[in-house]
């Protein structure tokens, strides 16, 4: 009975059918909304939250968070929220501890730290976040997080902050107090000036610019089994343009980005490449095809072979591909490490040394090690922090422009999606419900249900 009553608190079935439901069988939503009935029938007075929405699409985020949010109301629960989006804190949270390096940065009122954060890495953060109302110059924070046992002397961040001057590299600063509830860890908070939230914004990509279109999607109905899951999709991508497919999970998004890729054959319709129709299956396709249309993975925990150095997971498209071996090779995977802001000490790393981030940037590199034309980017930023993510939407809006290269981009982050695309395809039960450039689309939206996305997509603008 006790199981009952927590599913029907936290709005799922609790009928004999659902409770004999296994793990596997259930949405993430429906996961996490099992965990918060589990975290709550104990009657906690505290609960501690760490990381319950990361990579869930926005529909499914907001009803986490309000389920929490009305638990926590109901029976007088304080709630520890762990998480490393910003946009996230800003709708749900009273008070915020802005992390760096095992210490306190910036600790204060929600209100305080996001109009007017005092500590240099707070900023950067804030810097790094999409908004859904403007597109954004996105940008991360240079160098990385140090390890325990190899943090700088004085201010952690002093090596990796514009602010930083001699004193700051000398001693730790202390916690000190700056108004009402605020304090910080950084001893020129007074003198780096005020902060502006529209910092970094750009002009939308222009709708009415000349597209050169490379590969065209037509009619496509793809199946797994007997079941369709994708129902006459059709959009085209072209030169130096990226497409973002957006939906909630299970819309179809991947499935149609594995069905381009050739990662998917049980399909039909049409996918052209500059005009020529491109076989179901990768394996049916050219070499040259396949060298052209590069697909990166979501988890780069599981994307790149943990056993092999940085240097052998990208050098491989060379040599499949016969592009380069040998010292030429090695020399092109140097270049292709410093593109994408990895350091040369990194060549003889196993990937499984690497953070989320910097394995990203080495699924990139090995992307572009096989020079293409198109890549396809699914979710690759969704398990990122807001930092990390800024970086890698950094790099691929320079790919864009200095090698022409286009991009299908797989998301459900419709703040990424005004920074990063020129045009969007909204993606409900395996169907297009509205398609058209991104300004378009996210300022006069003309489907309910893509207004439902953009209500339910949390933002700090």
């Amino acid at each position: 009975q006790g199981a009952r009553d927590g599913l029907g608190e936290v709005g799922l079935p609790n009928d004999d059918e659902f409770l004999k439901r296994y793990a596997h069988q259930l949405s993430g939503g429906q996961v996490q909304r099992v965990a918060l009935a589990m975290a709550f029938l104990p009657k906690p007075k505290v609960l501690v939250l760490d990381e319950p929405t990361t990579g869930l699409d926005v529909t499914t985020q907001k009803m986490v968070l309000d389920t929490m949010a009305e638990l926590c109301r109901a029976h007088g629960v304080s709630a520890l929220y762990v998480t490393h989006d910003l946009a996230v804190v800003a709708n749900i949270a009273d008070r915020v501890a802005v992390m760096y390096a095992g210490q306190i940065a910036e600790l204060g009122p929600k209100d305080t730290i996001f109009a007017n954060p005092r500590h240099p890495y707070t900023r950067a953060l804030l810097d790094s976040i999409p908004h859904l109302s403007q597109a954004r110059a996105l940008k991360g924070i240079p160098g990385r997080t140090p390890a325990p046992g190899a943090r700088p002397d004085g201010c952690r961040f002093n090596d990796r902050c514009a602010f930083a001057v001699e004193a700051c590299r000398e001693q730790v600063p202390e916690l000190r107090t700056l108004g009402t509830e605020h304090q910080v860890r950084c001893i020129r908070a007074e003198e780096i000036g005020t902060w502006d939230i529209s910092l970094g914004t750009v002009p939308d990509a222009d709708p009415d610019k000349p597209r050169d279109v490379i590969l065209s999607v037509q009619g496509l109905d793809v199946f797994y089994g007997r079941k369709q899951v994708v129902h006459d999709v059709t959009f085209d991508l072209a030169k130096a343009e990226v497409v973002a497919l957006v939906g909630e999970s299970g819309s179809g998004k991947t499935t149609i980005s594995r069905s381009v890729g050739g990662l998917h054959k049980d399909w039909t319709g049409s996918v052209t490449f500059e005009g020529r129709e491109l076989a179901t299956s990768a394996r049916r396709r050219s070499a040259e095809d396949r060298r052209r249309i590069q697909y990166i993975f979501q988890n780069p925990y599981l994307s790149l072979n943990p056993r092999l150095t940085v240097e052998q997971i990208i050098k491989r498209p060379m040599e499949l591909f016969g592009i380069a071996k040998g010292s030429e090779a090695t020399d092109r995977v140097r270049a292709l490490m410093e593109q994408v802001a990895l350091g040369p000490g990194m060549l003889k790393y196993q990937a499984h040394r690497l953070s989320g981030g910097e394995r990203q940037r080495v699924a990139i590199a090995r992307a572009l090690a096989a020079e293409p034309d198109v890549m396809i980017c699914d979710e690759i930023t969704s398990a990122l922090d807001v930092s990390v993510q800024g970086s890698i939407v950094e790099l691929l809006e320079g790919l864009r422009i200095e090698r022409g290269i286009s991009m299908l981009f797989v998301t459900h982050n419709l703040a990424l999606v005004r920074s990063i695309a020129a045009r969007v395809e909204i993606l409900q039960s395996g169907r297009v419900v509205e398609a058209g450039s991104v300004v378009t689309v996210m300022e006069t939206p003309r489907e309910e249900y893509t207004r439902t996305l953009l209500s339910n997509s949390p933002r700090i603008d």
